[in-house]
């Protein structure tokens, strides 16, 4: 039997997860990629965002802004940019 929440275990990214990725990007570069991206053991999607000269490191769990932008909790794609995804 195989534990499917093992960290770094693949799986397709949701299509919140895919739209967050999209924001990141646009914010710190295209070379953060899908392949860039990593599972947490709880199955997590989550990337080490930085800027094209590698620095930046923000640590960004797809799952749970897609889950707060999707509930309302972020209530505006100004405020995923602005409080979540901002640069340091």
């Amino acid at each position: 039997m195989t534990d499917d929440t093992s960290p770094g275990q693949r799986r397709p990214l949701t299509d919140g997860e895919r739209f967050i990725l999209s924001e990141v990007q646009a914010i710190y570069g295209a070379h953060n990629s899908e392949g860039e991206v990593f599972f947490t053991n709880l199955d997590e999607a989550a990337i080490v965002a930085s800027d094209s000269s590698g620095k930046g490191g923000a640590w960004i769990v797809l799952t749970n802004l897609s889950d707060m932008y999707k509930d309302g909790t972020i209530g505006s794609i100004e405020e995923l940019r602005d409080s979540w995804l901002k640069r340091p």
